[in-house]
């Protein structure tokens, strides 16, 4: 719920700290003194769009702060998975600047976050209902969300999961009879290409050992010199002998003074390992042999590989690759009656078992859709509209959609004998305004919305009318925080908390809006001035008095 608020610089607001509680509270005040504009700002700190209007007259910037408690897991795992910092014991903290030159900030605990996130935060945390919000209700692409229960969101993961692997396979399909019908008019080519890279038969490390083979023979008078020079020095001139007989000269040393022993390991291995050595170059000199005419098929063998690469435009790599390549073309063509047949029947299967999932949660809806046409009818009797008739019409889709095959549209009529119409084709007015509180009502307990804010949804009512709006306002407060903006005495004296606002002028002239909580007999004041146009009597004043004391 929301705990605090503070604005500062925000439109005729200069700078209040507005402390909310639990229950429903009520904002009331003459028309223009700020009261939707607390509204406002709230929806900012549910990502509302900002304007740079909205910041005071000579100020630089705006800034919106509301402070939040009560996270859910909804609310634990959007954080997480937006790496903004968190602890149980603290509270939410969302923040809003807006500056006059057309920049704005969001936070959430000091993190700056993308406001299209924000709005993600807005629609876990409350909702804003106003007179002239019914757009998002009344939109067609948004009646299936009504319908939403855990069954139906379960078996709906099921279906996107199914659907995604059958418009995988539908599109493999497709791309396989596609490739196919492109390859059968180059199959001679196809052909062509495949029988001159097996017959050379390419070799991945081929090319390097015939380069380090050609490197010997073309140096093989170096490595030869070389190689006897090496021999010359080692036998000749007895240098292993005179490292045996260093290596027994340390060891005699070692016996007297240990820091020798590393000495006589280090002389030790150097003799043997240049015995290896002389072992190994006399071996290879053995094997050291210039043939002109191994010359000649390292070279053109080469010659092979330089041309396939230069003709092809690919590395040896990529050669063997594109063989894979043409040979799986090939095969596909010679094999394309039993690889369809696979693809026709695994796209048919998936395609049955989507639709069988689309099914089941169609008739989940449907079912649901009755429960929410009776809820939908005992609330509108309660706001008095005994004559509307709702429906939830389904129309089933040719094609799979993303949530499955059905598609929805909400009629209603609101009298007798009149036609059932579209929802949203239906003018906005007081019948239109306790509808969307009824629909509000049932949103409002599948979402387990922590705040439900009412900005002057009692518009043009009185009476009956006003008493069955004000009841079913305060039966929502029983399951959320509402704060409710309202011109209507009947609604003002329900409440659990009555936040009166003002406008004033201050020191230097300016409007300001100022808001303080009233009670007793303060309370009663108001309300008797909203029941007597702005002129307090005994009689609205023993009216209000009657009001707050009234049981709704």
């Amino acid at each position: 719920m929301l705990l605090s608020l503070q604005v500062k610089n925000f439109a005729i607001i200069d700078n209040i700290n507005i402390e909310f509680k639990q229950g429903m509270t009520v904002l009331t005040g003459e028309t223009g003194t700020g009261k939707s504009l607390i509204i406002d700002a709230i929806g900012l700190l549910f990502g509302k769009r900002a304007s740079s209007e909205l910041v005071r007259y000579k100020e630089n910037k705006a800034t919106i702060e509301g402070v939040f408690t009560d996270y859910n897991d909804k609310i634990i795992n959007l954080l997480k998975s937006n790496d903004i910092e968190y602890s149980l014991n603290e509270f939410l903290i969302i923040k809003r600047e807006i500056y006059a030159n057309g920049k704005s900030i969001a936070k959430i605990n000091n993190t700056i976050t993308p406001v299209s996130v924000l709005n993600e935060f807005g629609e876990l945390i409350g909702d804003i209902h106003s007179q002239f919000d019914a757009q998002s209700l009344v939109n067609p692409k948004n009646y299936l969300e009504f319908l939403n229960n855990d069954n139906i969101i379960n078996l709906e993961k099921n279906y996107t999961h199914l659907l995604n692997d059958y418009k995988r396979c539908k599109y493999d399909y497709d791309q396989f009879v596609k490739t196919n019908s492109e390859t059968k008019k180059q199959l001679d080519f196809l052909n062509y290409q495949l029988n001159e890279l097996k017959k050379v038969n390419l070799k991945i490390n081929e090319e390097e050992e015939l380069k380090g083979k050609l490197s010997v023979l073309n140096n093989f008078e170096e490595i030869n010199k070389n190689i006897q020079e090496i021999k010359e020095i080692y036998e000749d001139k007895s240098v292993l002998d005179n490292i045996y007989l260093s290596l027994s000269n340390f060891k005699k040393i070692a016996i007297y003074d240990k820091k020798y022993e590393s000495s006589v390991e280090i002389v030790d291995e150097a003799y043997y390992n240049l015995l290896d050595v002389i072992e190994i170059v006399k071996r290879n000199e053995k094997n050291l042999d210039y043939d002109p005419s191994l010359l000649d098929e390292i070279n053109l063998r080469l010659s092979i590989y330089s041309n396939l690469k230069r003709k092809y435009k690919k590395t040896t790599q990529e050669l063997l690759e594109y063989l894979n390549e043409i040979e799986e073309k090939i095969n596909n063509i010679d094999n394309f009656d039993f690889k369809i047949k696979e693809y026709e029947n695994k796209t048919s299967e998936l395609f049955k078992q989507a639709n069988q999932v689309a099914d089941e949660i169609s008739k989940l809806r449907k079912n649901e859709a009755k429960v929410i046409e009776n809820e939908i009818g005992e609330i509108l009797e309660e706001l008095k509209l005994d004559n509307t008739i709702f429906e939830i019409k389904f129309i089933k889709s040719d094609t799979f959609l993303s949530t499955g095959v059905d598609k929805l549209d909400f009629l209603i009529t609101f009298n007798k004998g009149e036609p059932l119409k579209p929802l949203s084709k239906i003018a906005s007015g007081g019948e239109l305004s306790r509808f969307m509180l009824a629909l509000k009502s049932l949103v409002s307990k599948k979402m387990h919305y922590q705040t439900l804010i009412f900005d002057e949804i009692d518009s043009g009512v009185s009476g009956k009318i006003a008493y069955s709006i004000a009841s079913k306002i305060k039966k929502l407060s029983n399951d959320s925080q509402i704060l409710c903006v309202t011109h209507l005495p009947q609604v003002a004296s329900i409440a659990n908390n009555h936040l009166h606002i003002t406008k004033n002028i201050d020191n230097e002239n300016r409007t300001i809006t100022k808001i303080n909580e009233i009670e007793g007999e303060e309370r009663t004041k108001e309300i008797a001035l909203m029941i007597s146009n702005g002129v307090l009597t005994s009689a609205s004043f023993n009216l209000a008095n009657e009001l707050l004391n009234k049981k709704i």
